[in-house]
Formats: C-alpha cells, structure tokens, sequence
C-alpha cells in the first residue's frame, strides 16, 4: 500500500469512527426502565413572551404596540389562544401541542433561566449545557446529559445517549462515546465492499480494531433509520428540517433503547428586527417546532409516549419591550416546555411573576424565579428514581424544587 493509499484508508476510517474527535461504539447496554429524554436546545434565544402570550398584563401590549399577538378575546381568528390565568399560546400552535396541553400532556415553566448574566448566546449556551451555575472556577469537565448517563451507570442502569447534532454537544462532554447525527447533514455512507475489507484488514488485531468494527456496525444501524437526511448548512439544524426529522427520531428512540437520552438543537431563533407577530419568522419557527414536536409524540405511540419527556430550552429570553426595527433584544427570563405522555400538563408551573414595568429584571426583561436545572433535576429525579447524591452529582449545589411535573 503506497502513502496516498495509506492516507485515503485512514480519512475513511475517521469518517468512519470519529465525530467531534470521538470514537463511535455501540453502548453496551439498554436503558433501564424505558425511559427516554430528549432535550430540545433552541439556539438564538427564542422569545416566550410570544408562545405564552401574557395577555393579561396590561404592559404587555403597551411594551410591544407592533409585534404582541392579539388578545384572545379580539374576535380575530388568529388570537392568542387562552389557557386561562391571563394567558395564551401563540395561534400558530393550534393544530400541533394546543392539543397535547388540552390532554394534560404539555405544560410550561414560565420565569425560568439560568444565572448567566453574559447576555452572550455563547456564554449563556455554554453554562446551560454545562449544567452547573456561573462563577469564577467553572467546571467545563462534563455535560449534565454526561453526568445522568454516569449516575445510571454507576447504579447498574447502563444508559446510552445520541446527539442528533452536527458537533457534540457540550451536554455531552465527558468519557462516555456519544454517537452525534446531525439533522442538517446527511450519514454518512460506508464504502464499498471492498474498501471496508481493506479497511479492515488494515486494522485487524491492532488496538483499534474493535473501535472500527464498533464504529462500523453502529454507523450501519443508525443509517439504516436515518440513511435518507439531506444535506444543508453547517451548524444547529433550522426548524424547518425539525418537522421532516422528528419522526425518525422518534422511531430510532422508541425502538432502540440504548439511544434513550438524546439531545437536538435548532438555530435561527435571534430575532432583532422584523421578529412579527402572528406571522412572520418567529411564528414560522414556532409552527415548525410545534410540528415536529407533534410528530415526535404520534410516533412515539401511545406505549412509548407514557415512557417519556421532552424538554424544549434556550439560553435565554428576550427584551420584554420590542426595539425599534420591530424586533428583540437579547434578554434574561423565558418560558421551558415539558412535555410527555405522563407529563402533568395542562398548566402553568412553577413560581409565577407579576408582569409590568415595575417588575421587569435590569428594568427591560422576565426575571428568573425558576432555576432551569431545578426543574430538570425534579423531572430526573422522579424518571430514574434518583436519591440526592446522584442528583448533586448531575447538577451540583441544586435543590430539586417539586414541580409536580411527574
């Protein structure tokens, strides 16, 4: 074998076994109980004050005269859709989750967040997955997806996670090998016959030969659900490709237990100018996210639907005043998503806030009342049955408030 062919054979075995400089394995076992999660990242900071539309805070319509969705009761047919206590969802989200919230199956977490104060989409994503509070000597060593993983391993519940990311996600980080598909690219496909034999001739009996052969079966399989993803731009999916990939989500996580704890992200949600109100970019976003989310759900199916929880997250909020190009600014406060099929839907959870200018954080956002790991720290602890030394050790110095979520 001559050095080009050499180097041909070793850019296809790196295709083949490393992501994001990781070794691709099968996880060695299932997850116990059947349970699965997945965590929705919205990057760009999506803007809650338009899904969960206070319309009943006087405020909110004076602090946003061009982009507030219309009050429930304006006879429009495309009026925030009232879930009681002066609120609505974004109209959008009628035919998608407005059902699921109406079975019990979907409630928010308005007022939630984490501590960043950075207002920095990098900073703030960072801490979020990171899962530990800010400060001077931060821990970047894990994920808090990482940690659960290892908190299952430790109590003999081996658990496997997936990223349907184009890069591992910080939530990931840690010694676990995390398989990362992304929804904008495409699986890669293996080589012909002939190239895998060389290949692995290559490497038999060496120390990487059972990685390759692990790394070989594993691309196999997750292909063979996802093999048809088309490829576009780098970086976090757009919503608009969530719609056409949850459904292959669903099914490789229902039906393949060690893929049990996943991960998703998706981009574009920064919307400084012509944010819109019931139509535009944002509502586009969100008809595309309630989609999906619906998607998900259906095929899940009844059984595996039971058996899980999605959460849907981001950074941070945004301005509760529009700006002047009919836009948001970057803010603090934003409302989380929970849902699942034995999700105690329905409401509102949480600690709730008074909404007018008195009121606003720096004077210009939604405060915080809800820490975002305190009500993932309550879903885990009652999904996996987690005692409080092994929720310290996925979200550390955190007090699991009850959400009653589960």
């Amino acid at each position: 074998m001559n050095r080009r062919q050499y180097l041909h054979h070793m850019a296809a075995l790196a295709a083949l076994t490393l992501i994001d400089g990781r070794v691709w394995a099968v996880p060695d076992a299932a997850q116990a109980g059947g349970n699965r999660l997945l965590v929705v990242m919205l990057r760009g900071a999506y803007d809650g004050n338009s899904l969960l539309v206070p319309h009943g805070f006087p405020f909110y319509y004076a602090a946003r005269p061009n982009i507030a969705i219309p009050h429930p009761q304006s006879g429009q047919t495309d009026s925030a859709i009232d879930i009681g206590h002066g609120y609505g969802l974004h109209p959008v989200l009628r035919d998608s989750v407005w059902p699921l919230f109406q079975r019990q199956q979907l409630a928010f977490v308005p007022f939630s967040g984490s501590g960043d104060m950075s207002r920095s989409h990098f900073e703030a994503q960072d801490l979020m997955e990171l899962g530990v509070a800010p400060g001077p000597h931060l821990d970047e060593s894990s994920g808090f997806l990482e940690r659960l993983v290892q908190v299952l391993r430790d109590s003999h519940r081996p658990a496997g996670g997936i990223a349907f990311t184009n890069n591992l996600p910080l939530s990931f980080k840690g010694p676990h090998i995390v398989p990362n598909i992304a929804l904008n690219g495409n699986v890669q496909t293996l080589p012909d016959n002939a190239e895998t034999e060389r290949i692995k001739a290559l490497y038999a009996g060496s120390a990487l030969d059972s990685y390759l052969q692990s790394g070989m079966r594993t691309r196999a399989e997750i292909a063979a659900t996802l093999g048809d993803m088309q490829q576009s731009a780098r970086g976090a999916a757009h919503p608009d490709q969530f719609v056409a990939m949850t459904g292959k989500m669903a099914r490789l996580m229902r039906d393949d237990p060690r893929y049990s704890i996943a991960f998703v992200d998706l981009g574009g949600w920064d919307s400084h100018i012509n944010q819109g109100a019931t139509q535009g970019m944002l509502a586009s976003h969100l008809d595309q996210l309630g989609k999906g989310l619906r998607m998900f759900a259906d095929t899940m199916g009844d059984a595996a639907w039971r058996h899980t929880v999605v959460v849907v997250m981001s950074e941070f909020g945004r301005t509760f005043r529009e700006n002047g190009t009919r836009g948001t600014d970057h803010g603090h406060g934003n409302t989380l998503w929970v849902l699942g099929g034995s999700i105690q839907g329905g409401r509102l959870a949480g600690e709730m806030g008074d909404l007018n200018e008195a009121s606003l954080f720096q004077q210009r956002d939604t405060p915080i009342l809800n820490d975002y790991r305190s009500v993932l720290a309550n879903l885990m602890q009652r999904m996996y049955a987690l005692d409080d030394r092994a929720l310290e050790q996925v979200f550390p110095r955190v007090t699991p408030h009850e959400f009653a979520l589960l």
